[in-house]
């Protein structure tokens, strides 16, 4: 009995460790309804677009969202990818050779009073994917894929390198898996498992969103495009550090309006 004991609950634990909450914090779009489209701008280069593609299709499994790509903005000019600013109630995604910041994406998103996202963007350093080690559609598919997992409100499932993989674009391996797993699929129907008293994402008649997008129009290398030294985690340009696991960091900014421009970063392994 007192094997079959240690049996269960060994299986117990392996159970919750595979379905652990990975939300991001709280954040979430608001919405009226009970599943919502999100349009995403894509705003990346052509040798980009399988890889949003594949990643908008792969997010859009959820019962409750719905990715869509604005087949009409596709401005991939050099100035809107370095600021990528995310529209209010949409959200952007970019690639540019941002410099040797150390990260290969980041993921930032806006967040107002009453704590719903309110505008996204996502940036894709082509310094490090056209380096040999990170060109390959593995970890192309992968960051784009957990990038705009972020800006839906998912964290990591798991962020230690050396760990089991878990199969899922949401957790950290070397070499990174592409996509989201079931787990990642129902931990968004969770999150939007309720709604609220409006919208804040783009609805199809052009109502809804709100808030400032939380884009950077400083060149390569500089200000809020800029990486940091290893080893500190001060304010470059993105706000204050709220801590670091591994190769992932966020930082946080807040408007005199009380508006929060939240930013995840990841770093480049060695970084």
């Amino acid at each position: 009995m007192k094997k079959l004991t240690i049996v269960v609950l060994v299986a117990l634990l392996i159970s919750a460790a595979s379905y652990a909450n990975h939300s991001w914090s709280t954040y979430h779009w608001a919405r009226t309804t009970t599943s919502f489209n999100l349009t995403i701008i894509n705003s990346t280069t052509s040798d980009w677009d399988v890889y949003v593609g594949q990643a908008v299709s792969d997010w859009s499994g959820s019962q409750s969202l719905n990715m869509i790509e604005d087949p009409i903005s596709d401005d991939t000019s050099n100035k809107t990818r370095r600021r990528c600013n995310g529209p209010a109630g949409q959200v952007r995604i970019c690639n540019l050779a941002y410099g040797q910041t150390g990260w290969l994406g980041i993921a930032g998103i806006s967040i107002d009073t009453n704590g719903h996202i309110t505008t996204g963007y996502t940036k894709l350093n082509d310094t490090y994917f056209s380096q040999f080690y990170y060109d390959t559609p593995e970890w192309k598919q992968s960051v784009t894929c957990q990038e705009l997992g972020h800006n839906v409100g998912l964290g990591h499932q798991d962020e230690d390198f050396n760990n089991t993989s878990l199969l899922s674009c949401m957790d950290y391996q070397d070499p990174p898996f592409e996509y989201p797993n079931a787990h990642d699929i129902e931990q968004l129907d969770t999150i939007y498992g309720h709604t609220d008293m409006y919208d804040s994402y783009v609805t199809d008649d052009g109502a809804g969103g709100g808030g400032g997008g939380g884009g950077c129009n400083a060149p390569p290398g500089k200000g809020c495009n800029k990486g940091e030294t290893p080893g500190h985690n001060g304010d470059i340009g993105w706000g204050i550090s709220l801590g670091r696991r591994g190769q992932s960091e966020t930082f946080m900014r807040i408007d005199p309006d009380g508006i929060r421009h939240i930013v995840h970063v990841t770093w480049a392994i060695g970084y």
